[in-house]
């Protein structure tokens, strides 16, 4: 993410996902013109990276060289690309510095991607929870970003290449009144970013997918939500998101904030 290094926020746009109705079409029509404007449209809206996850088909590896090649062919733009069984080919076809998305602090699994994004000189996108176990509370988080570090650290993987992810959850309500269920559970994860920070002394990179912390509300609402929380989240010290890039109202207060800015905030 050469683009990055620097005090702008690395947006990366979310929509080509298998969960998007109009990339799956795109995807099973091999339609070359439809993917151009999938991705135009979030270039041109501001993304700095895009996120590419074509799903668990059969066809998996096809399909993401496919889609790689052809936007890598028109635009020079990073790419998020799946932890699956096919990101070798990924990577090796990359132009520029790819990013692993997303593992998770498993540490059976996590030694191969740090191998993995060591060869291949990538970025490391680490979800801080473990299979079959729910997000649990800033703390237990915490110690999982520490196991995640020095994992990574022995594996010889530079701190700058690394993104903890503390993963969004919706709380459900255990009242009948419905009063917050559908909420992103932000206190956790504002306070584990600023614990993460701290911890490094704010050389740890965080990311977030902005979109799964608003999946219980109505669409109408959700970019005023969006727009809430992010300068919340950066002034907590969060240095990526993965993003909806057709808002533009969300777009243009994401572009006009700046990590450094508030970084050296914080330390005055």
């Amino acid at each position: 993410m050469n683009r990055q290094e620097n005090t702008s926020l690395l947006l990366t746009g979310e929509d080509l996902h298998i969960l998007n109705p109009r990339f799956q079409q795109v995807l099973d029509r091999h339609d070359e013109e439809g993917l151009i404007e999938l991705a135009r449209t979030q270039i041109e809206g501001g993304a700095t990276a895009l996120d590419v996850n074509p799903g668990p088909a059969k066809k998996m590896a096809d399909r993401l060289l496919w889609v790689m090649e052809t936007i890598q062919r028109r635009w020079d733009i990073p790419l998020f690309l799946p932890a699956g069984t096919h990101l070798e080919d990924g990577l090796h076809r990359h132009r520029g510095r790819a990013t692993i998305n997303a593992v998770t602090a498993d540490s059976d699994k996590l030694d191969t991607f740090v191998h993995l994004a060591k060869k291949y000189n990538a970025n490391l996108v680490v979800l801080l929870t473990k299979p079959g176990q729910r997000t649990t509370g800033s703390q237990e988080q915490l110690q999982m970003a520490i196991d995640v570090l020095e994992r990574t650290d022995a594996g010889g993987l530079p701190l700058s290449h690394i993104f903890l992810d503390p993963v969004f959850s919706v709380r459900t309500d255990p009242m009948s009144w419905n009063l917050s269920g559908g909420m992103p559970d932000l206190d956790r994860v504002l306070e584990l970013i600023s614990l993460i920070g701290e911890l490094t002394d704010g050389k740890a990179n965080t990311l977030l997918a902005l979109s799964n912390g608003t999946l219980g509300l109505p669409a109408a609402r959700r970019s005023t939500f969006h727009c809430r929380m992010l300068p919340l989240l950066i002034d907590a010290g969060l240095r990526a998101v993965i993003l909806n890039c057709r808002d533009r109202k969300l777009m243009q207060l994401a572009c006009s904030l700046e990590i450094g800015n508030r970084r050296q905030k914080k330390a005055a």
